[in-house]
């Protein structure tokens, strides 16, 4: 076996063991956690702008926007929606 492939297996076994430890788990969970409430604060947006249709407004959807409203849910959409009311 060349010594090229030895060094790759060594490699990625040192990458599989580094990516089980705790050390690297803990950043990954942030990293979730922060997904997650990125997509709750997309769902949110959404169905704001479906409603704010009705009163000829909508905030934008966009990565800022939709953490805001994702880690602080309702309070973050209406100060989002009174930003923009204010702004505009």
């Amino acid at each position: 076996m060349p010594i090229e492939y030895v060094v790759a297996i060594v490699i990625v076994g040192f990458l599989f063991v580094v990516a089980a430890s705790k050390s690297v788990m803990t950043p990954l969970r942030w990293a979730g956690v922060a997904a997650l409430n990125l997509v709750i604060g997309a769902v949110l947006l959404f169905f704001a702008n479906l409603l704010g249709e009705m009163a000829g407004f909508r905030v934008p959807i966009n990565p800022v926007t939709a953490l805001i409203a994702g880690f602080l849910r309702l309070p973050g959409l209406i100060a989002l929606v009174i930003i923009k009311l204010l702004v505009m």
